[in-house]
């Protein structure tokens, strides 16, 4: 974030116990606004809310 390195994994380290790695298999970015807090209730948070996102970016290496 904002250019710091926040946390990286040698993605050849992340094999579970049955030896599948789930991490050289496709995936997709959900963005999701979530309301309700902790409690899961809706009640009160007022509406309408609007959730923008200017842009996703995401970096792979060749």
């Amino acid at each position: 974030m904002d250019d710091e390195l926040l946390n990286e994994v040698d993605l050849q380290k992340t094999v579970n116990p049955d030896g599948f790695n789930p991490f050289h298999q496709p995936h997709y970015i959900l963005l999701n606004l979530a309301i309700g807090g902790n409690g899961g209730d809706p009640s009160g948070t007022l509406f309408p809310k609007q959730y923008v996102v200017d842009y996703v970016r995401v970096y792979q290496k060749p």
